[in-house]
């Protein structure tokens, strides 16, 4: 699981083969359908940090969509110490 600056969540569906994006209240907005059945990593990157990268297990590679917010742990790196 990982979240981006909103708050929402994006959760892989091990077995479903997708990533469903949940609100911080719950309610799931966005269901992403995978080319692979396992998802097991999900994490944010790219420039911008809305590209998303998630692994397949049962496909042997990585897969990618892109989302209209960056992951808070890329912001969260990029700001200065």
């Amino acid at each position: 699981m990982r979240c981006d600056v909103l708050g929402n969540l994006y959760i892989t569906r091990y077995g479903k083969g997708t990533v469903v994006k949940v609100s911080p209240q719950g309610k799931i907005l966005e269901e992403v359908i995978l080319k692979g059945k396992k998802p097991s990593n999900i994490a944010f990157g790219g420039t911008d940090g809305r590209s998303v990268f998630v692994t397949l297990q049962d496909r042997g590679y990585i897969e990618t969509f892109r989302v209209s917010h960056p992951g808070r742990a890329f912001v969260e790196q990029k700001k200065p110490k």
